[in-house]
């Protein structure tokens, strides 16, 4: 039977070391353009340049989780391209003995599925003595979910799309300014790349608190320079933002992400029949976004890496929920008869939980509030940990509400034991699994999280304002250690620059896109990429017409 092995992760080292001075080689040349620009008084392509360079930080790791250099520039861009005399001035910090009313969220996009949506519309359905507004800097096609406009409109807030009127980052930034300006606490739930908030806060005199929602503590960010508070949802990446991103002890506190109290409708029983599954089937369960099963390790897929356990107990099945297109399961699939199913991303997951019987984590990328949501059930969870030492910590699961209750194991021979021991003795998965539900009420349910939450408010409202003025001057350094080794075998999700800067050639000027859009067409052809040569404000247009160029 084959497991994760010492090869494996001697394989993931070996390529981590070879990619990442590559990949930091194609960074700094993105930062190096940025510089070029902002020096030029090109503020705007400055800014797309800045993004890219982010962006590419992102799904092609470097070695780095911050980069100081790119933060400066964009703070130079904030200050340099952006006016704060017209902005009101709140006080630099609120009463010691008052708590922020007026809290903005700003995001870059939300979705009806995804623990960083959740988070939010949890947030403010549970603070309900502030107002809380959003603000979208880039919200696309994707579809405001509803519990999310309630949610606001209940607090007396309001939703704000930047992006509607197809705008450049600039005005974007400065309209986030005015939105913001008589906060009390702004809240950033951003993607890792997203500039708009960098450019729109660089004065921080002007500016109100910020606090970081470090949603993605396993990737590289920018922020790091802005924020006056770094709430983190878990100790592994804590740790990571002190060491790593230089974000001090005092401006950096745990929230525990919040999850809604869980009350079954059903019986394990009654909700298997209602899935059309036997009642004496034991059910392992598995819910995240499709890219967390993308992944092959040892050449095994998410399916096949549980055909030994399948296959030894024929009364087991293994539900797999967020699988869009399960490619290369179909051998897994039938082999068990149809005991695997793969079941398409959906926001309506309860009778799945509680159908099943054991929780089985995503892997390599793990899935967190899937384990907490899977947990509130009382059902035992169970993931995977390979990686050499505790170095690598944030490539795992751990949330303070998990933490002596969730099982990991190391290899895949260690699953599958750990999986037939918890088959075996109903007793076993009933205890632990009521543990865990007693551990995350006690951490992540709405009243105890938000004494969690009143800790965060009044570190933002009270300490002085981060000073961007004491911005680190050194350049940029890699590492080549855990666990940025492993990050572009776990985490890497695209191979060629060329299509991953796609969504960015609208917004360069025109030489620079015709030089990018001809490297994109020379290597992957014409066909549908004629419109990343317009302009911003005709793409907008050409999108809301849905005109179809074939060639």
């Amino acid at each position: 039977m084959k497991t994760i092995s010492q090869d494996t992760l001697s394989l993931w080292q070996k390529e981590g070391i070879n990619l990442i001075p590559k990949n930091f080689a194609v960074f700094r040349s993105l930062v190096s353009q940025t510089k070029t620009l902002v020096k030029r008084h090109k503020y705007e392509e400055a800014a797309v340049c800045a993004e890219m360079a982010a962006w590419f930080a992102c799904g092609q790791p470097c070695g780095l989780f911050v980069s100081m250099e790119l933060e400066q520039v964009l703070l130079e861009i904030g200050k340099q391209a952006i006016s704060y005399n017209n902005y009101l001035t709140k006080d630099a910090a609120i009463s010691k003995s008052s708590r922020p009313k007026n809290v903005v969220h700003v995001c870059t996009s939300v979705m009806s599925i995804g623990g960083l949506s959740k988070m939010l519309w949890r947030w403010i359905q549970q603070d309900i003595d502030s107002s809380h507004s959003i603000v979208l800097t880039k919200q696309e096609s994707n579809e405001i979910p509803q519990i999310l406009k309630d949610s606001v409109s209940q607090s007396h807030g309001k939703i704000y799309i930047l992006n509607k009127e197809g705008n450049g980052i600039l005005s974007k930034a400065k309209k986030l300014r005015e939105i913001v300006a008589t906060a009390d606490v702004v809240v950033l739930h951003v993607y890792s790349q997203d500039v708009i908030p960098m450019i729109a806060f660089a004065n921080k005199e002007q500016s109100p608190p910020v606090i970081f929602l470090d949603h993605a503590d396993h990737l590289f960010w920018l922020g790091a320079s802005i924020s006056d508070v770094v709430a983190n949802l878990r100790e592994s990446g804590m740790r990571l933002s002190q060491e790593r991103r230089g974000i001090e002890t005092e401006r950096s506190i745990l929230l525990p992400t919040i999850v809604e109290p869980t009350y079954r409708e059903f019986s394990p029983i009654e909700a298997k029949r209602k899935l059309g599954i036997e009642e004496n089937t034991i059910v392992l369960l598995s819910i995240a976004r499709s890219v967390k099963y993308s992944r092959l390790v040892d050449g095994l897929s998410f399916a096949d890496a549980h055909l030994p356990i399948l296959n030894k107990y024929k009364n087991v099945c293994l539900l797999v929920v967020g699988v869009n297109n399960p490619e290369g399961w179909s051998a897994a699939i039938e082999q068990t008869q149809g005991r695997i199913k793969a079941i398409a991303e959906t926001d309506h997951t309860s009778t799945y939980y509680q159908a099943a019987d054991i929780y089985v984590d995503s892997f390599p990328f793990v899935s967190i509030t899937s384990l907490l949501e899977a947990g509130s059930y009382g059902i035992p969870l169970v993931s995977r940990y390979p990686y050499f030492s505790g170095a690598s910590a944030i490539l795992g699961a751990d949330m303070p509400g998990l933490t002596g209750n969730l099982i990991r194991v190391r290899s895949l021979e260690e699953y599958i034991n750990t999986l037939s021991s918890l088959i075996e003795d109903e007793e076993l998965r009933i205890s632990l699994g009521e543990s865990t539900r007693n551990k995350i009420a006690q951490t992540h349910w709405a009243n105890n999280w938000q004494t969690a939450l009143e800790k965060v408010y009044l570190l933002a409202t009270t300490l002085p304002r981060i000073n961007t003025q004491l911005v680190s001057n050194e350049k940029d350094q890699i590492c080549l250690g855990e666990p940025d080794i492993f990050l572009p075998s776990v985490y890497g999700w695209y191979s060629d620059f060329t299509l991953a800067i796609q969504p960015y050639l609208k917004f360069l000027p025109f030489n620079q896109r015709l030089f990018y859009w001809y490297k994109l067409v020379k290597k992957h052809g014409v066909r549908n990429r004629i419109s990343l040569l317009l302009p911003n404000w005709f793409y907008s247009l050409y999108q809301s017409w849905k005109i179809n160029f074939k060639f």
